[in-house]
């Protein structure tokens, strides 16, 4: 009987301290959410990360963003750096910096150039000018000569019958280009939005060329980034990120006046104008071919030494992901 006594006891015993720890572990605060600060633009080309955060994508794959607006340059040297975990950038900026040993790796696509969607265009206002060669021997203001923007006005006037050779262009701010084709100081203008909309209605000024086509009629313009050694390390932050961002890509895509009001407040823009524009077009996929083109295209046109496999410029972490 004493033997049954002791034995019941230290079962009892045995199985308290087996609740007590049981009790401990269930009490134990569960592990924090991944936390990314993220880099980015006041512009529209960053509505799919706005609509990833206000859309409630974010949440709904557990991870916690913040963003950090400042230049591309400041926030990629903050992701070099280590005070980013991630940024956007265009995707040319990643290439150069690929083949210039620089080891930023793609971790999810932006926004997308597509022909039916143009958000940058060669403008013109004299109505004599009705083909590509009659660009010939004129001006043409860019925003940064020798960048895939004036490449490509150059390609474009020579894929259409002009002669690229006898055109000069000249740098002025996006804010001014309208303004010195509508005083004449320019015959053509490469108009981003929102200025595009502006000038164009304003009457005088007309669409005249989707310069972009020169290098394909789809293609990734920017994508978001980090260093291989943040990746590594946390691949399944990496990987949310990149989910939650491709979903609230499509989001932007598919709900443009819902995203409207978060463009006026994001990106400042006066109500009138954002009205007018056309909205950027975002990828929903992982499409390393998206970007083929493009390295394809400045090899052939000489801004880069050499073509290379787009999916280099991806993390293997987040290469072969869905939506």
């Amino acid at each position: 009987m004493l033997h049954h006594r002791l034995a019941r006891t230290s079962f009892l015993a045995g199985g308290a301290a087996a609740l007590a720890t049981a009790g401990v572990a269930v009490a134990q605060t569960p592990p924090a959410r991944p936390h990314l600060s993220v880099g980015t633009s006041a512009i529209d080309a960053a509505m799919g990360l706005v609509s990833a955060q206000r859309g409630g994508f974010f949440n709904k794959h557990g991870i916690d963003v913040d963003f950090v607006v400042n230049s591309g340059a400041a926030n990629a040297a903050a992701v070099a750096g280590g005070t980013l975990q991630l940024t956007g950038s265009n995707v040319v900026t990643l290439i150069k910096a690929h083949l210039s040993g620089v080891p930023f790796q793609i971790v999810v696509p932006g926004d997308l150039y597509t022909t039916e969607n143009p958000t940058q265009v060669l403008c013109v206002r004299d109505a004599s000018i009705k083909t590509a060669a009659d660009l010939n021997g004129k001006t043409i203001a860019v925003t940064a000569i020798g960048d895939l923007l004036s490449t490509s006005t150059l390609a474009w006037i020579d894929q259409n019958g002009g002669s690229s050779s006898s055109v000069k262009l000249v740098e002025f701010p996006p804010s001014a280009q309208a303004a010195a084709l509508e005083t004449g100081r320019v015959a053509g203008a490469t108009l981003a939005e929102p200025y595009l909309s502006e000038a164009v209605g304003g009457g005088t000024v007309r669409v005249f060329g989707k310069i972009f086509d020169a290098i394909a009629k789809k293609y990734l313009i920017a994508a978001y980034f980090g260093m291989p050694d943040y990746i590594n390390a946390n691949p399944d932050a990496a990987r949310r990120f990149a989910a939650a961002l491709l979903e609230g890509n499509n989001f932007a895509n598919t709900h443009p006046d819902q995203t409207l009001p978060w463009l006026i407040d994001f990106a400042k823009v006066d109500p009138a104008v954002a009205k007018r524009v056309r909205r950027e077009k975002f990828a929903d996929a992982m499409d390393p071919s998206l970007i083929q083109v493009e390295i394809d295209a400045l090899a052939r046109l000489k801004l880069i030494d050499h073509a290379f496999d787009a999916r280099d410029l991806f993390s293997p972490v987040v290469l072969n992901m869905r939506r």
